[in-house]
């Protein structure tokens, strides 16, 4: 049993486990109920308990608030103002500051074939197991094995001084140009990995939630769906000013939370994999005495606004449309996804063998891609200029497939008109005559119809429809960078030249001021009637994890306050600005003392990293909360802001009242005068209470998602003798078909042999 303390006002960081409506005094006393566990208990209670446990360790409690602060007014309007599609910055690529195309790879291998080959491209024709590319795509070499050294990693903006140098020269040109301006030309700058997380906010709470159009997928998949829960997880930014003046800012993820999984290590081999001649990528290899080529990467540099960005430039095919530049995206298949533990230990086997369905096909994958990543793809190559998105799937240990998405086509994904074909925009059904009808007008309606057919396109390839799904993907970037620039300049005027993080969350507006505490009668109620032994898989996590309390969703779905950008702000000392900047392999050095017998672990192998991170997440979740209780307190006098956003779209002036907001076709017209405006207003959030109790909020819901433990143990071999799989109950339904099918494959491989 758990027992508290409740007061009206207070904060702590919360566990999944506990409900966040609860709020302790300083003087709490957390007392444990240290009862002994008879051996004959399932050890899953015992886990539980040990999580529970745990859990109130990093409870953080705060005191009581000032109830004078009940006169204090909530919020502060600090800025608004209308963007016009006339006064929207444009997009402006700085080629004079571009690395040259001939640094940029092609692909090798002959997979080129597929930029021009619409649809998905088997790896091996799974009926007769004819190679369709070369045989080495089929041996993906284990992370060990690669020299990591001689390939190119990712570098932080902050940390860019070709960045802060093209900022600089844009800043002196504009003073030579306009000395009498004295707002910079450029005023933050950042990499496009480090923006989209923030610009996906943006675009949940622009587009009000609008679906996915998965039309084009088959009868197993639904025709419209939304992002996965982990997309309303809060995004976390990194700002630091980079001149003396403090006129310039970098932008840079939070790297706190990071942590190494195979996937990211593998990523830049595999592109490698991709670009290079067998020969040459082989040279990346331990097992090669031969020096490899310089791996340095190319650069796209863009400006929006008062944004420099920078975009790392994958490949190029000059047959493609404007630069032909475009982005690679490796993508492991959802057994390797769903399973990322288990599969450290022992690598699955799962294939691709079929173009549709649930499992084992391509439709699956891209179906996942849509939900969880593909946004993001789309804003990388959008804002690097590009014309795509080569996809390559794989299961770790080879390529399985690949499918070149052009920008176009992943707009109407996620802009594409998700409702039946022609109810938009008043095409019917060719009507029949009959007694009843008068002949002449069902002619005439019918006549439009086929008319309206024969002119719907855009350009050569695309609707009207579908070029509407550009336009207005193009235009949303634009006002998100604009609203974020508008932001940001209010939060630079309050933090003073300080460096600072910004936690960014779409949220409810009536899920800003702490809700009434229960009683502590109810409180302990709860907490006695909760059940130890119920131990939540991953997927059940990330739902308790993000999903609002049920009192909560109930306020938020009663009201009608329309739902807003919400941002905390913290200013940043020295200490802790390191330690939100610091790269994975950095903060292993300096973690290895936060866990006993890891000191002796002078050198790591990759994979040694990834299973380190995984054994001591609970450590790691420890120093999160212990640092975010550091930047609180130190902040929390002079340098703890939040701020609401929020904004309307008005179409020819008129406020759109819609449930998806989307302008007519009309708007793409040359000489339509169609307006489309979005008003906004960005207020202050005064009350220390609602501060800290947003603060705990977001907090709570990075960590817990960012630092999940296993469901079950990671090192525990399913696999049978005989090629069979164990069902395992700890794992999630997902988790043990997925290794049902990775036995699967390797016993179909095993029959396939035998019968050659």
């Amino acid at each position: 049993m758990l027992s508290y303390r409740i007061s009206s006002r207070g904060v702590c960081v919360f566990s999944p486990f506990l409900s966040p409506r609860f709020h302790i005094r300083n003087n709490s006393s957390l007392v444990h109920d240290h009862r002994q566990h008879d051996n004959s208990e399932d050890v899953r209670a015992q886990l539980q308990y040990q999580r529970n446990t745990e859990v109130i360790e990093n409870l953080n409690t705060l005191s009581e608030e000032d109830n004078a602060e009940d006169d204090v007014e909530p919020m502060t309007c600090v800025a608004k103002g209308t963007l016009k599609r006339t006064n929207v910055p444009e997009y402006i690529s700085l080629t004079q500051f571009n690395d040259p195309l001939s640094k940029v790879p092609e692909l090798s291998h002959n997979l080129s074939s597929t930029l021009f080959s619409p649809g998905v491209h088997y790896m091996t024709d799974p009926r007769t197991n004819h190679f369709n590319f070369d045989k080495s795509l089929t041996g993906i070499p284990h992370i060990d094995s690669l020299k990591m050294d001689k390939i190119s990693h990712f570098t932080p903006s902050s940390r860019d001084t070709k960045l802060l140098d093209i900022a600089n020269a844009l800043n002196k040109r504009r003073l030579k140009k306009h000395p009498h301006k004295k707002a910079p030309a450029v005023k933050f700058f950042s990499s496009t990995s480090s923006m989209t997380s923030v610009l996906i906010k943006f675009h949940k709470y622009l587009s009000h939630n609008r679906p996915i159009n998965t039309t084009s997928f088959s009868k197993f998949y639904p025709d419209a769906t939304q992002f996965t829960r982990t997309s309303d997880v809060p995004t976390s930014i990194v700002v630091t000013p980079k001149d003396e003046d403090k006129q310039t800012y970098s932008l840079d993820a939070d790297r706190s939370t990071d942590s190494e999984i195979t996937l990211s290590i593998l990523g830049n081999a595999l592109e490698l994999m991709l670009t290079k001649p067998t020969k040459e990528f082989q040279k990346f290899l331990k097992s090669s005495t031969e020096k490899p080529a310089d791996d340095a990467s190319a650069y796209h540099y863009a400006k929006i606004g008062k944004f420099l960005v920078r975009s790392q430039l994958d490949a190029v095919d000059k047959r493609l449309p404007g630069t032909g530049t475009f982005d690679i995206k490796t993508r492991a298949v959802c057994a390797i996804r769903f399973d990322l533990s288990h599969t450290d230990y022992f690598p699955t086997n799962y294939e691709i063998t079929k173009t549709y369905g649930v499992f084992e096909s391509f439709e699956r994958e891209l179906f996942d891609a849509a939900r969880i990543v593909m946004f993001k793809y789309s804003l990388q190559a959008r804002l690097g200029n590009m014309d795509g998105i080569f996809m390559a799937f794989h299961n770790i240990k080879k390529f399985l497939g690949f499918q070149y998405l052009p920008l176009s086509e992943i707009d109407n994904i996620f802009f594409g008109e998700y409702s039946i074909l022609g109810k938009k925009y008043g095409q019917k059904i060719l009507d029949k005559t009959s007694e009843e009808t008068n002949a002449e007008e069902i002619n005439s309606s019918n006549q439009l119809t086929l008319k309206n057919i024969v002119n719907d396109f855009g350009n050569h390839h695309q609707t009207k429809r579908e070029v509407l799904s550009s336009f207005v993907a193009d235009y949303e970037l634009r006002v998100s960078m604009n609203l974020l620039e508008s932001l940001l300049d209010t939060i630079v005027k309050d933090t003073k030249g300080k460096p600072f993080r910004m936690i960014i969350k779409k949220n409810k507006s009536s899920m800003i001021t702490p809700p009434e505490p229960k009683p502590a009668e109810a409180v302990t109620k709860d907490i006695q009637e909760e059940k130890i032994t119920e131990i939540p898989t991953a997927n059940e996590k990330i739902e308790n994890t993000e999903k609002p309390e049920p009192a909560a969703e109930e306020l938020a779905l009663s009201s009608s306050a329309p739902d807003s950008i919400v941002v905390i702000v913290n200013t940043l000392e020295q200490e802790e600005l390191n330690e939100l900047q610091m790269l994975t392999q950095e903060k292993l050095e300096q973690s290895k003392q936060i866990v006993k017998n890891a000191q002796n672990n002078k050198s790591m192998s990759p994979s040694d990293r990834i299973k380190y991170f995984s054994k001591y997440v609970s450590d790691f979740r420890n120093k999160f909360f212990k640092l975010n209780r550091l930047i609180l307190k130190n902040s929390e006098k002079d340098g703890f802001f939040a701020y609401q956003l929020q904004a309307d779209h008005y179409f020819n002036g008129i406020k759109c009242e819609d449930k998806h907001p989307m302008p007519p076709v009309e708007i793409l017209d040359k000489d339509s005068n169609y307006s489309w405006d979005v008003k906004y207003s960005i207020k202050k959030i005064n009350r220390i209470a609602d501060k800290k109790y947003l603060y705990n909020k977001f907090i709570k819901n990075i960590a817990f998602t960012s630092f999940r433990d296993a469901d079950s143990e990671s090192n525990i071999d399913v696999y049978t003798h005989e090629g069979d799989v164990q069902l395992d109950e700890n794992a999630t339904a997902l988790q043990n078909i997925t290794r049902a099918y990775s036995a699967k494959a390797l016993k179909r491989k095993e029959y396939l042999k035998s019968t050659a």
